[in-house]
Protein backbone atom coordinates (compact mmCIF):
# COMPACT_ATOMS: atom_id res chain seq x y z
CA UNK A 1 0.00 0.00 0.00
CA UNK A 2 1.52 3.32 -1.02
CA UNK A 3 -1.01 5.57 0.72
CA UNK A 4 1.29 6.25 3.68
CA UNK A 5 4.20 8.63 3.25
CA UNK A 6 6.52 7.26 5.94
CA UNK A 7 8.66 10.41 6.08
CA UNK A 8 5.59 12.55 6.72
CA UNK A 9 4.31 10.07 9.31
CA UNK A 10 7.69 10.20 11.10
CA UNK A 11 7.59 14.00 11.08
CA UNK A 12 4.05 13.84 12.51
CA UNK A 13 5.24 11.44 15.20
CA UNK A 14 8.07 13.79 16.18
CA UNK A 15 5.79 16.83 16.24
CA UNK A 16 3.23 15.03 18.40
CA UNK A 17 6.00 14.01 20.83
CA UNK A 18 7.37 17.56 20.95
CA UNK A 19 4.10 19.51 21.08
CA UNK A 20 1.42 17.04 22.16
CA UNK A 21 0.14 16.28 25.62
CA UNK A 22 1.88 13.44 27.40
CA UNK A 23 -0.24 10.90 29.27
CA UNK A 24 0.90 7.51 30.51
CA UNK A 25 3.97 7.48 28.26
CA UNK A 26 2.02 8.35 25.13
CA UNK A 27 1.59 11.69 23.41
CA UNK A 28 -1.69 13.07 22.08
CA UNK A 29 -2.40 15.77 19.51
CA UNK A 30 -5.40 16.50 17.29
CA UNK A 31 -6.95 13.09 17.98
CA UNK A 32 -3.77 11.16 17.18
CA UNK A 33 -1.82 9.16 19.76
CA UNK A 34 1.93 8.62 19.27
CA UNK A 35 3.84 5.91 21.12
CA UNK A 36 7.02 3.88 20.72
CA UNK A 37 8.38 0.63 22.04
CA UNK A 38 11.14 0.63 24.65
CA UNK A 39 14.01 0.88 22.16
CA UNK A 40 12.34 3.27 19.71
CA UNK A 41 12.63 0.93 16.73
CA UNK A 42 8.87 0.57 16.41
CA UNK A 43 6.55 3.55 16.64
CA UNK A 44 2.81 3.81 16.34
CA UNK A 45 0.34 6.48 15.41
CA UNK A 46 -3.31 5.75 16.07
CA UNK A 47 -6.77 7.10 16.51
CA UNK A 48 -10.02 5.32 17.38
CA UNK A 49 -10.18 3.51 14.02
CA UNK A 50 -6.70 3.29 12.53
CA UNK A 51 -3.32 2.11 13.81
CA UNK A 52 -0.13 2.71 11.86
CA UNK A 53 2.99 0.92 13.06
CA UNK A 54 6.33 1.91 11.55
CA UNK A 55 9.19 -0.54 11.94
CA UNK A 56 12.91 -0.47 11.32
CA UNK A 57 13.84 0.33 7.68
CA UNK A 58 10.55 2.23 7.19
CA UNK A 59 8.44 -0.90 6.88
CA UNK A 60 4.93 -0.33 8.14
CA UNK A 61 1.67 -2.04 9.01
CA UNK A 62 -1.80 -0.51 8.88
CA UNK A 63 -4.88 -1.73 10.70
CA UNK A 64 -8.13 0.09 9.98
CA UNK A 65 -11.87 -0.34 10.08
CA UNK A 66 -12.69 1.07 6.65
CA UNK A 67 -11.28 3.25 3.88
CA UNK A 68 -13.14 6.36 5.02
CA UNK A 69 -11.48 6.15 8.43
CA UNK A 70 -8.11 5.51 6.81
CA UNK A 71 -8.47 8.53 4.53
CA UNK A 72 -9.35 10.79 7.47
CA UNK A 73 -6.40 9.45 9.48
CA UNK A 74 -3.93 9.96 6.62
CA UNK A 75 -5.22 13.51 6.13
CA UNK A 76 -4.61 14.33 9.80
CA UNK A 77 -1.15 12.75 9.77
CA UNK A 78 -0.24 14.75 6.68
CA UNK A 79 -1.51 17.97 8.25
CA UNK A 80 0.44 17.39 11.46
CA UNK A 81 3.56 16.22 9.62
CA UNK A 82 3.75 19.03 7.08
CA UNK A 83 2.68 22.12 9.02
CA UNK A 84 5.13 24.23 10.91
CA UNK A 85 4.85 24.82 14.65
CA UNK A 86 3.46 28.32 14.20
CA UNK A 87 0.22 27.23 12.55
CA UNK A 88 -1.51 25.46 15.45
Amino acid sequence: MDKINVKTALRAFNRIREEGRERDGEFHMQGITAASDYDGYTISLRDDYVTLQIFFHNKFKLDFVNKRHLDAFVERIEKIGTHKRSDH
